[in-house]
């Protein structure tokens, strides 16, 4: 009896160990270590068009954004935009910070707003970026569905 007990004892230790480890890898991968979640570290610099009323509120969302709190962000540059929708570098920047919480669709939606913002201004350099930075929202989502099957 005592010998069933203790065999009972070390596949429950065993199973446990194993089960804890999966497990742990899970969140180690859902927190964004070893995850592909976050693809943009840096916002996009306000350019000189930017009126000087919007300045504060744009680095606000800016500084947000660089350290990793994601949905701040996107409220500072959602109160820009609700002020002055004129303003392509908002729609990137919450475009991006939608990216960073996995929120392709409404990722995509801004980055095509400022791409056509971007086009108005004839800003090429912008457009180019805009066009990276969709080809990576692109990547993963084909990485993901690789993953998924």
């Amino acid at each position: 009896m005592t010998m069933e007990i203790e065999n009972f004892l070390t596949w429950l230790i065993f199973f446990g160990l194993i089960s804890s480890f999966g497990i742990s890898a899970m969140i180690y991968a859902y927190r964004g270590q070893g995850s592909i979640s976050i693809l943009f570290t840096e916002p996009i610099s306000k350019s000189s068009l930017i009126p000087p009323e919007i300045t504060v509120n744009f680095e606000q969302g800016c500084e947000a954004f660089r350290v990793k709190n994601y949905q701040q962000a996107i409220n500072k540059f959602t109160e820009i935009i609700q002020n002055n929708s004129n303003i392509p570098e908002a729609y990137h920047n919450r475009g991006l910070a939608f990216a960073n919480l996995r929120q392709d669709d409404e990722s995509v939606a801004n980055l095509l707003q400022a791409g056509e913002l971007y086009l108005q201004a004839e800003n090429q350099q912008a457009i180019a970026l805009i066009k990276k930075n969709l080809e990576l929202l692109k990547a993963r989502k084909e990485s993901i569905s690789i993953i998924n099957n």
